[in-house]
């Protein structure tokens, strides 16, 4: 029987280590992340054995994390399996790696199908790539980079420090109100997520920094470690009308934070077209598989 709660900013205590061990690659093993989606999700937690199990629920289904830490793997799944069928739900176990689809169609045969969702693939990039911006492949970003220090002789970075967010949770109830963003309903979710991670960021671990120009903050960004060899940046916003803003933000923050990363994980794109040319014009390593498993017996 798997006992679960809602998340806390404390279990972080003991779930961030036990998701590093597991060395998954997707944005969803972070605990940041589990963490501040969960109002909108109505995510639940719950340590079985060694092993994170999260728990998310839709009008008829309970959608878990694939179970994340050491321990006994095929005793969580079942344990998953059981928690589903004995609330009358339908099971949806998410970011699932090809290699644990391997596993699971071995220790259960025929029980799922695996659906391969490229919506939901993150975006891996070389974080020294990214600080540095070498070759012609990223000529357009350093003109970008060059563009805004230019007009904006008087910018800098500033480290996100707990001084700093009043005034960047004000720069960001500004910009969901700029622009058609005041009436998108999937940046009212992100700005309640964001609330609830700045109401607790010295608890997270975070990393974060915000550019100034001209005395006003123009942008702003934070991510943690997902594991020692990837950063996750988990938010990024800038504002639109100043012209390198975004890019600006991006390099500074592989600079301050990922000198010691192998990869940056900006995470997926949710199928919207702008979104996806964007990430791929910063020329990925890799898009980071998460499958879906459902079962076979279920509509």
């Amino acid at each position: 029987m798997i006992e679960f709660h809602p998340v806390t900013a404390e279990d972080g205590q003991w779930a961030q280590p036990l998701l590093w061990q597991s060395g998954y690659a997707s944005c969803e093993f972070s605990f940041v992340n589990i963490f501040m989606w969960s109002h909108v999700y109505h995510t639940q937690i719950a340590r079985f054995e060694n092993r994170v199990i999260a728990r998310s629920e839709s009008e008829d289904a309970y959608h878990y994390l694939y179970p994340a830490g050491s321990g006994d793997e095929r005793a969580a799944l079942e344990a998953i399996v059981q928690d589903a069928r004995s609330a009358g739900r339908k099971l949806v176990i998410f970011s699932v790696t090809p290699d644990a689809a391997g596993r699971m169609e071995g220790w259960f045969p025929g029980l799922f199908r695996f659906e391969d969702v490229r919506d939901d693939a993150d975006y891996l990039y070389d974080a020294r790539e990214l600080a540095e911006l070498p070759g012609r492949k990223f000529q357009k970003k350093r003109n970008l980079c060059s563009r805004f220090e230019r007009d904006n002789p008087d910018w800098q970075f500033h480290p996100l420090t707990p001084d700093a967010l009043p005034a960047v949770r004000r720069f960001n109830n500004e910009w969901c109100q700029l622009y058609d963003n005041r009436d998108d309903a999937g940046i009212a979710d992100e700005h309640r997520a964001i609330e609830l991670v700045f109401q607790h960021y010295g608890q997270l671990g975070l990393k974060g920094g915000y550019i100034t120009a001209g005395g006003r903050i123009v942008a702003f960004s934070f991510g943690s470690a997902l594991n020692p060899r990837i950063f996750d940046t988990h938010v990024e916003k800038a504002l639109y009308d100043v012209t390198g803003a975004y890019n600006i933000i991006n390099r500074e923050m592989a600079r301050a934070f990922c000198g010691g990363c192998q990869w940056i994980n900006r995470e997926d794109d949710v199928g919207e077209e702008g979104l996806r040319k964007a990430k791929l014009s910063y020329n990925p390593v890799r898009l980071e598989p998460k499958w879906l498993a459902l079962r076979t017996d279920e509509a």
